[in-house]
This record gives C-alpha cells, sequence and structure tokens, in this order.
C-alpha cells in the first residue's frame, strides 16, 4: 500500500509548487472570512492534487496495470485514502510556511491566522467532500465521476457557504414559526457549550467526526470496488 502512495507523491513533485501559490493566494483573498481562508486553502490544495493523481492515473491506465498485478483490491482504496491525508498534510505544511515567510520577510500580503480549530475544520470539509467523492470514484471509474467531484468541490466552496448564511438569516426572522425557534435554539444551546471547550477539545471532537466519516466512505469503497469489474 505505501508503495502506491510513494507512487501517487512522485507523479505530483511536479505540481507541489503550484499548490504553494495557490495555499497564499487563499489565505490573502480568503482571510476575510471567518474559517474560510483555512478551508479554501486546505481543501483547495488537497483537492487539486488529488484529482492530478487520479488524472495521471486515467492518462497511464494505472488502474488497470495494477488490477493485473497480485494486489489487493483492498490495498488499492485505502492508498487514495491515505494519500489524500499526505496531500492534506502538505497543504497544511504549505500554510504553515506561507504564514511564516510573510512574518519574516515583512512582504505586504495580509493572510489569515492559522488556528488548530481552523484546521480541523478544514479537515472535516475535506473528509465531508472526500468521504461522498470517493465511493462514487471507485464505482463508476474518473472519467465518470469527474464532473460529480467538480460539483462537490464547487458546492462546499460557494453554494453551502451561501446556504448558511441564508438559513442563519431567515432563522432570525422567521421567529413566528415554532420549527424555526426550536432548531435556533439547539444551534445557540450547542454553539454556547462549544464555547466552555478548550481548543485542543474542540479540534478532538472535530478530528472523531472526521474519522468516523472517512471510515464509513472507506468501507462503502471496498464493498464497490470488490465488485467492479475492468
Amino acid at each position: 500500500m505505501y508503495n502506491l502512495v510513494w507512487k501517487d507523491l512522485l507523479l505530483l513533485k511536479r505540481s507541489l509548487w503550484i499548490t504553494g501559490l495557490y495555499v497564499l493566494f487563499a489565505l490573502s483573498v480568503f482571510r476575510t472570512m471567518p474559517g474560510g481562508a483555512l478551508t479554501a486553502a486546505i481543501v483547495g490544495a488537497t483537492y487539486m492534487l488529488m484529482i492530478q493523481a487520479l488524472t495521471q492515473d486515467d492518462k497511464n491506465k494505472s488502474e488497470i496495470m495494477l488490477n493485473s498485478l497480485p494486489l489487493r483490491r483492498q490495498d488499492i482504496v485505502l492508498a487514495k485514502y491515505f494519500s489524500v491525508f499526505i496531500y492534506a498534510a502538505l497543504a497544511i505544511l504549505c500554510c504553515l510556511l506561507a504564514q511564516s515567510v510573510v512574518s519574516i520577510t515583512g512582504i505586504p500580503i495580509p493572510i489569515s491566522r492559522i488556528s488548530l480549530e481552523g484546521i480541523s475544520g478544514a479537515l472535516l470539509t475535506m473528509a465531508v467532500l472526500i468521504s461522498i467523492y470517493f465511493p462514487i470514484y471507485f464505482k463508476f471509474g474518473y472519467l465518470r465521476s469527474r464532473m460529480i467531484g467538480m460539483f462537490l468541490f464547487f458546492v462546499c466552496f460557494f453554494f453551502l457557504p451561501m446556504a448558511v448564511g441564508l438559513t442563519v438569516q431567515g432563522l432570525g426572522g422567521v421567529d413566528n414559526l415554532a420549527a424555526f425557534r426550536n432548531i435556533a435554539a439547539v444551534m445557540q444551546d450547542f454553539g454556547n457549550w462549544l464555547q466552555t471547550q478548550a481548543d485542543w477539545q474542540i479540534a478532538s471532537y472535530i478530528l472523531a467526526l472526521t474519522l468516523i466519516i472517512m471510515a464509513a466512505s472507506v468501507r462503502l469503497s471496498l464493498r464497490v470496488y470488490s465488485r467492479r469489474e475492468f
């Protein structure tokens, strides 16, 4: 499995500098959005690297070749998921390097502050995106799942934040509806409870939820990929 991960990293070595530039761009452009900069940087960079690796696999017919070798399909699936965590780690490293370079050199580029809870939230967003996309990819292949992946990516970056904002605004204007009042009360109580927790506790909760989501996705991917024919 680790050789499969290393194979993907070797394919992406020429794309890493582009990822660094994108991270710096995202941290600067989305700095005014609460938590938006880290999400845009980490999730965007991770998605870019993942899609680039899948594109290279499709171009080189790697999937057909791997299934002709004495490899377990389980290892192929797990390698793809494990690679995503490597990409995310590289994206986080790029974020830290960008912050350090701007701080040390004094370059007039305002960037968002990097925090533990921000990184955890970005990882959760990434986990949701990947957990939905990978089962579809392993079921239908890269070409047939490519448009779905792009749709999910844009939903996470544009429509989801917009929907959350409209929902919050709507909750403030429908006080006469008991259902919305109950939802607002629950959300407020949950937010108040989170404020009593330490940063490391919040990060731990988010990371635990991330692992649960990913584990469910891995199980589904293994199931559909074991039945796929080439």
